[in-house]
């Protein structure tokens, strides 16, 4: 074939757009046969194989394992003879996946070439089909590794699974595992080689008559020497690749090898060339926002950082002397502590007596660092601020997992940091059966990448040392870090140092101080004792505000435990929002506008029913009665549970009393306190938003419910879930519907291709609905019936006729009338109530749930929250955990999640991959017609944890329900793949998905084996 013959993705089914290549069956030079299996590739349906059906060698560039590409597009070629590669623009390579995805890869490959930095040379094969030992990634961050000992010996036999050297990374001394038989062979390198990842070290033959026994040849050493490639070995010869011209020349750096590239962004990606530049400046590129395609970090970002941080950038200082090359781990640290410079960071100290938590500590079991660690867990409750993060630009990450960070000393002497993961969540005994093998791992340097990885806090104690006073460096990725001095006649100097773009100096004496209490008084948090509500000569022992899900939840949790409760409620029924302006009513509705929907599908089945039309005074007595006799219901069981429910407004007078102003107003003392007063819709400071609401023109999704008639034309301010759902519902009622959207996609919250393909599916089934993204509403005019939203998208300005305008922004806490201030309990972000995970105030007694509190502001979280928040006023441990929340949008078809997206697993430190299954391969969506939309799975790699579900189709609010227990109860692939689910239902589909992604995960690993 005189020119090369493209393997393409094949369309294996008709619903196919895109395969996920699973393994390569072939090798590059291989002779391929027609109807050879070259590669396995990954469907919506099945893994399946790919023939090719000419003949030919296989050449590169191939797409890279797990790589996903769309049909139609090449993965590899054919050609006449055994030449290696073709050129190819536009493969997503193993190189070029690493670092980025396909439509970033232009801007890779030309900082590579600018770059200009030779690719290691690899030995000679010993035989022909020989296997390479090769030097292993085993972390994000390792570009390369010190070759410690060779476990086998030239000439002997080996088994899958063996070990055949130990390896040092940059963290650690790891063993090197082979997944292949054979006998070992040269050349071989020598001990204290360093060696760049993927280099081969030593090959596999498959008898003994052929392997070499040559001298064996180093690279460079770890202590000291030049490189010495061996002699014969071919120079690198780089890859063909299309050239994109940097707008700016890159910048200079040695291309010597003498530079360590700075290791992988976290949640992030970076080209090569920037990572190597951000390593020869001592950089980190963590939190770094990248200028190039998809946001990958370029050359240029890294310039940029370099710039805003020359006053603090360390000068390169001549030493005489002959200094020996620094160890992996010694690197490691340097680069850190170069990186740290760039952080303006101050130092607060407060001496502890430690005695009492020394003695706990000891009647308890435990050690005194796991009781230490345990504490600032606690503390960091009270202040989440500190066990928060920088972001750049000007972001902080927050909600963090309590990941503790705890210096320990090797037993050559060196300094790792192992990670005792999620304190938060766990008790002392667990803690110690975690830290005992973790602190065994790390003395010996045996740790796995998960076992230092990503520390949101960390402590180091030189206390043991005798030191008296020191100060710790913070490190990116962390806001704080405490240090801890010995034990003098004041007490135990800790010094926390903090990252001051995070955390401020009140901050920071307000951790300290709630540090100093839980130290020197163990007693109240080191085992749960029945209830912490403070006792007193108090009205009641509880007083709630509010009565929708959180606060109902809450008072009813802790009536069944005897403890008195009040609850004061602003209405003369309970249920809140949910119950009366959100969830119920507005399902009421949609229900109907189902029944309409639905009609649609009757004459594919048969059906002749007519043309439906709505009743809306019919429709509103049904919605009423509902919402009423369901308050009613409510509150004989409140008041049934010995509830004493006030109707009023309650305002604070003082940390244990309030003044209540209404039907059954009166002064109320109180032991303890549960705010749950919800969050008023939110309006945005619009021209024209005010004068429209008081005038009836517009509505918000708290006054909707007042409507005489639906109107016939709507214009919908936001386009998130509440936005959506009202938008489809009246346009199923007969209106014409646009919905106007600041953001680049609607409903932001949704994963992103759920979220495109929503789009898709209302336009084929929601003919008169509109909805415009990325615009600015400059203002309102006009009356009811008659209205103008003027609006503007880039240069061009439109008007939007309406007979009615509903703003449908969001809703934000408004804690204006409580007078929290009488209290003492602190407001964090725009205006909501600051808590910890367990709901607990800056006022130990006082604590808050639901949508006063931000975050997701939905029934099911406020009624969780204020369970939780029972179980700690009653002596329990319990927290909310947001990354196992779910929740649905009632659009149709509906989107529904729980627990984390790929992006949001990624960005947490996991390693994860996600399968996904159209819906239109489903049996049950092809008998009812409800075949837009798919399903995704996301799933931990390595343990094979369901971290995340997410929906686009009919049925989510059901279907949802078994992946919430998946992710709640943390199952694996394993347990959901072996289920029996029953047929024909869409649960089989989750049984399927597992099955996919496990089988996709083994044949992935045979292929890198």
């Amino acid at each position: 074939m005189a020119e090369p013959y493209v393997i393409k993705m094949p369309q294996l089914s008709d619903t196919m757009t895109e395969g996920v290549l699973v393994s390569w069956e072939k090798q590059p030079g291989d002779r391929v046969e027609r109807g050879d299996v070259v590669a396995t590739i990954e469907t919506d349906k099945a893994i399946m194989d790919v023939e090719v059906f000419r003949s030919g060698f296989l050449a590169g560039p191939l797409a890279a394992v797990d790589s996903v590409v769309p049909v139609g597009e090449a993965i590899g070629y054919l050609t006449d003879t055994p030449q290696g590669s073709v050129d190819s623009p536009g493969m997503v390579t193993a190189d070029s996946a690493k670092s980025t995805d396909s439509r970033a890869r232009a801007a890779v490959e030309a900082e590579a070439e600018s770059a200009s930095v030779p690719a290691p040379a690899a030995s000679a094969a010993p035989a022909e089909n020989a296997y390479p030992i090769k030097m292993p990634q085993l972390s994000d961050t390792m570009t390369e590794g010190v070759l410690v000992s060779w476990e086998k010996q030239l000439g002997d036999r080996v088994e899958r699974g063996d070990i055949v050297a130990t390896v040092e990374t940059d963290k650690a001394i790891m063993d090197v595992e082979v997944f292949r038989s054979g006998f070992l062979s040269g050349p071989m390198l020598s001990v204290d080689s360093v060696v760049p990842v993927g280099e081969a070290m030593a090959w596999l033959v498959d008898s003994a008559d052929k392997v070499q026994r040559e001298a064996k040849r180093a690279l460079a050493s770890a202590t000291g020497g030049a490189a010495n490639r061996s002699v014969g070995t071919p120079a690198p010869t780089p890859a063909t690749a299309p050239v994109v011209t940097p707008a700016e020349p890159a910048p200079a750096v040695p291309s010597d090898g003498s530079i360590r590239p700075a290791p992988r962004p976290r949640g992030a990606k970076a080209t090569p060339y920037a990572r190597l530049l951000a390593g020869s400046r001592g950089l980190s590129l963590d939190g770094l926002r990248g200028s190039g395609p998809d946001g990958v970090i370029v050359a240029a970002d890294v310039s940029a950082q370099t710039a805003a941080a020359s006053n603090v950038a360390a000068a390169a200082v001549a030493v005489p002397g002959d200094g020996r090359p620094m160890t992996a781990i010694e690197k490691s640290i340097s680069q850190a502590m170069t990186a740290s410079l760039t952080i303006p960071v101050f130092h607060v100290t407060m001496h502890i007596r430690p005695e009492a938590l020394q003695r706990a500590a000891k009647a308890e079991g435990v050690s005194f660092t796991v009781a230490l660690a345990k504490a600032v867990s606690e503390a960091l409750l009270r202040q989440p601020r500190i066990n928060a993060a920088y972001q750049h630009p000007d972001r902080i990450v927050e909600g963090r997992p309590h990941d503790i960070g705890i210096a320990a000393t090797t037993e050559d002497g060196s300094l790792v940091v192992p990670v005792l993961r999620d304190l938060a969540n766990k008790d002392l005994k667990t803690l110690q059966e975690e830290w005992t093998p973790l602190l065994e791992r790390a003395r010996k340097r045996r740790l796995s990448p998960a076992d230092y990885q990503h520390p949101t806090f960390t402590i180091s104690n030189m206390g043991m040392y005798g030191v008296s006073q020191f100060d710790a460096i913070v490190t990116p990725g962390t806001a704080a870090i405490l240090a801890v001095a010995a034990t003098g006649p004041d007490g135990m100097p800790v010094t926390i140092s903090a990252d001051h773009r995070v955390v401020n100096g009140a901050d920071a004496a307000a951790f300290l101080k709630d540090l100093k209490a839980l130290v020197e008084a163990p007693q109240s948090w080191l085992t749960a004792s029945g209830p912490v509500i403070p006792e007193g000569n108090y009205d009641v022992q509880v007083l709630v505000i509010g009565a929708g899900p959180g606060g109902e939840d809450c008072a009813r949790e802790l009536a069944e435990n005897g403890i008195r409760v009040a609850m004061v409620n602003h209405a003369p029924l309970p249920g809140g929002e949910c119950l009366w302006r959100g969830c119920i009513p507005s399902k009421a509705w949609r229900a109907a506008a189902d029944r309409i929907r639905d009609r649609v599908h009757d004459a594919a089945m048969g059906i002749q029913l007519g043309e439906p039309h709505l009743d809306w005074q019919q429709l509103e007595q049904h919605r009423r009665s509902i919402v009423q006799t369901r308050g009613e219901m409510a509150l004989k069981t409140d008041q049934g549970m010995k509830i004493q429910v006030l109707e009023g407004h309650a305002r604070f007078t003082g940390p244990h009393s309030v003044d209540i102003e209404g039907r059954d107003a009166r002064t109320l003392t109180f032991a303890a306190c549960v705010i749950a007063a919800g969050a008023p819709a939110f309006v945005p400071p619009i021209p024209g938003a005010k004068e429209a609401l008081a005038a009836g023109a517009a509505v918000t999704s708290d006054t909707v419910w007042d409507l005489t008639a639906p109107p016939k034309r709507l214009c919908i301010i936001g386009a998130g879930a509440i936005g959506m759902e009202m938008a489809q519902m009246f346009h199923d009622f007969g209106a014409e519907v646009t919905v106007l959207e600041a953001l680049p996609r609607p409903v932001a919250e949704m994963e992103a291709e759920l979220a495109e393909q929503l789009m898709r599916a209302l336009a084929k089934n929601s003919p008169r609905l509109q909805v415009f993204t990325d615009v600015q509403v400059k203002d309102i005019s006009g009356e009811a019936g008659n209205l103008q939203i003027r609006y503007g998208k880039g240069q061009e300005t439109q008007v939007v006729a309406a007979d009615l305008l509903l703003i449908a922004t969001g809703k934000r806490p408004d804690t204006s009338g409580l007078a929290l201030e009488r209290a003492g309990v602190r407001l964090g972000e725009r205006g909501a109530i600051a808590v910890d995970t367990r709901g607990q105030t800056s006022v130990p007694h006082i604590y808050a749930v639901g949508d006063v509190v931000g975050g997701y502001m939905l029934a099911h979280t406020a009624a969780q929250q204020g369970r939780v928040a029972a179980a700690n006023l009653l002596g329990h441990r319990a927290t909310y955990e947001a990354r196992k929340d779910c929740g649905v949008t009632f659009t149709r078809p509906q989107v529904a999640f729980v627990g984390l997206t790929t992006e949001q697993a990624k960005a947490a430190g996991l390693d994860v991959v996600e399968v996904k299954v159209p819906m239109s391969i489903d049996a049950k969506a092809m008998m009812t017609g409800e075949t837009d939309g798919l399903i995704k799975m996301v799933a931990e790699r390595q343990s094979h944890r369901i971290v995340g579900v997410h929906f686009l189709t009919d049925h989510a609010d059901t279907l949802v329900g078994e992946a919430v227990m998946m992710v709640s109860a943390e199952l694996t692939l394993e347990q959901v793949a072996t289920a029996i689910h029953p047929h024909p239902t869409q649960t089989e589909l989750f049984g399927e998905m597992a099955r996919r992604l496990l089988s996709r995960l083994r044949r992935s690993a045979r292929a890198k084996a």
